[in-house]
């Protein structure tokens, strides 16, 4: 198992960039990682105009613009972020091109993206009757589809895991619901509250519960690739964090973590407290 200080972070990546560089964040809404330190000129690039109407901290620079037509020139952008904004791309063959188009010859590409065949992302499908997830990837194909399209080497990868908080912006959707839900939105807003909190609770704790025991992979949410240009060594898997908050979505090592008591755990984006797992398997 690689120790957490070896591991790759794309906050690595960010870091090493510098006041010529150019790191674009694809599909970002406002930012993928508002809170990263950078010298870079870090771009972030959405369609949608109501993405940028929450202001988040950091350095972006803000444009609207689609992924299919990238507004920068060939080979002028040195670090390429897709953080969970694959599934949604409609056009997924021409943003592919395009993000091959504009990658500099020794880029580097970061994507993070669902198992669109696991139990997560089907909960999520259900619920929200698709929720713009109109792509499905299984691991090993998609892995060798970017690789090919984009003319990048895999060379690290990553399990992540959910704490299904989607349930809990459910809830909160639910709580001051516009017009125009979608029926099954409607249907479930009829169940009391509560209810929504209990099942976040019980696929949180159920499948790692469950994973431990038969190894199986019900918890995982989907997986973080990590491409080079000019990478040569063969891909390694490192550990991903078991223990997610099912408040804000943050992962965090365990041997990190603040612990209350034995199986509590306190999250160090959003101070909440939630159950605590001990790593087990290539987790940490």
């Amino acid at each position: 198992m690689r120790h957490p200080s070896e591991m790759l972070d794309i906050s690595d990546w960010i870091a090493r960039l510098g006041p010529n560089q150019w790191a674009l964040d694809l599909g970002s809404g406002a930012g993928s990682f508002p809170n990263i330190e950078c010298s870079c000129q870090m771009v972030a690039l959405d369609e949608d105009p109501d993405a940028f109407r929450v202001v988040s901290r950091g350095r972006y620079l803000r444009i609207v613009g689609r992924s299919d037509r990238i507004p920068f020139r060939d080979a002028s952008i040195d670090l390429l972020i897709c953080h969970h904004a694959l599934e949604h791309l409609e056009n997924l063959d021409a943003s592919l091109a395009e993000m091959a188009r504009v990658l500099k010859p020794g880029g580097r590409c970061y994507f993070a993206f669902p198992d669109g065949y696991g139990l997560c992302d089907g909960i999520y499908r259900y619920v929200f009757e698709g929720g713009g997830h109109v792509n499905r990837f299984r691991r090993n194909t998609i892995a060798g589809d970017l690789e090919r399209r984009l003319g990048v080497r895999l060379v690290r990868w990553q399990r992540l895991y959910s704490s299904f908080v989607y349930l809990r912006r459910l809830a909160e959707l639910l709580a001051d619901p516009r017009p125009g839900l979608p029926k099954r939105l409607v249907t479930i807003g009829r169940f009391p509250r509560w209810t929504i909190g209990a099942a976040q609770w019980v696929l949180y704790v159920g499948t790692r519960s469950i994973d431990r025991v038969f190894r199986t992979s019900l918890a995982v949410y989907g997986w973080a690739f990590f491409f080079e240009r000019s990478g040569g060594a063969p891909a390694a898997e490192q550990p991903g964090y078991i223990n997610v908050c099912p408040f804000c979505g943050t992962g965090q090592p365990a041997a990190s973590m603040q612990r209350s008591w034995k199986f509590v755990c306190r999250c160090p984006e959003c101070s909440r407290r939630y159950p605590y797992c001990p790593p087990f398997g290539n987790t940490l």
